[in-house]
């Protein structure tokens, strides 16, 4: 059985071997929790708890849930051991770029990562105020979150495919492609994934030109600009949520065994052509 939704600012698709009212209710249930996932973490929604905590989290601590939390604790932990070149505190350079819509609130453009802190009872607060941003990697942790939804429904394989953050699980592996960064309609052939994710990212789907100078959505915390490598960047790891935040180290650093990449049980490959 196949379905998809436009979920996340693209389209998923969700496919569960199957065919019966079980199946279909596993799979309603799965993009439920990508919904949920998406009306907690997103930043263009003025009602989601992402944005409360960038309006209130540096006045005084927020208890988020818990999904939230758990994504913002892998946030920080892969900031931690990729050197901080993962960083979901550079939302106002996307402002700046236009490529995000402008919060209410003034930020200092210094911020990072490490000005969020996860305390107690998940409650998180921010040492001075910022903007995060979790489009570098809520898409991956929603795929997970769908993924063990179908399992909790007694699914055997599945695959779950956000735009191009993808989770397999089951006897049965799946071809996987990518497009060409030269081309992107046409499709690269990178083998196949069993139990397992994959994410990529490439910056030919978000080029623009602001105040004429081409930029990108993919961010370099170190220096705060865009990132113009016209390559893709694909990660292979046990989870989405990883898989999605490290394209961004390893379209950053240009390394494709940056030196994080196995403490996460992931390896990384870059498309040239």
């Amino acid at each position: 059985m196949i379905r998809n939704r436009p979920l996340l600012g693209t389209f998923v698709e969700i496919r569960v071997v199957g065919d019966d009212s079980a199946t279909e209710n596993a799979i309603n249930a799965a993009f439920q929790a990508i919904e949920t996932v998406q009306n907690l973490m997103s930043f263009h929604d003025k009602n989601s708890q992402l944005t409360t905590l960038n309006r209130q989290a540096h006045q005084h601590p927020i208890t988020v849930h818990p999904w939230l939390y758990a994504t913002l604790v892998r946030a920080a932990r892969i900031h931690r051991q990729a050197e901080c070149l993962f960083d979901c505190a550079i939302a106002d350079v996307l402002v700046k770029q236009q490529q995000l819509p402008a919060p209410d609130i003034i930020v200092d453009q210094r911020a990072t990562q490490a000005d969020v802190q996860l305390l107690a009872q998940s409650q998180v607060a921010y040492r001075q105020p910022l903007w995060l941003d979790l489009g570098g990697i809520a898409k991956g942790f929603a795929v997970d979150m769908a993924i063990h939804t179908l399992r909790q429904h007694k699914v055997k394989q599945a695959t779950v495919n956000a735009g191009g953050d993808l989770r397999v699980f089951g006897s049965s592996a799946i071809p996987i492609s990518i497009r060409r960064p030269t081309d992107p309609q046409q499709l690269l052939d990178l083998g196949s994934l069993q139990n397992g994710a994959c994410a990529t990212s490439a910056i030919y789907h978000s080029i623009q030109d602001y105040n004429g100078q081409i930029v990108s959505a993919l961010i370099d915390p170190t220096t705060r600009t865009s990132v113009m490598k016209a390559h893709s960047f694909s990660v292979f790891a046990p989870t989405a949520t990883i898989a999605d935040a490290l394209t961004k180290v390893v379209a950053i650093s240009g390394n494709p065994v940056h030196p994080c990449l196995p403490c996460f049980g992931a390896i990384a490959h870059i498309e040239y052509r």
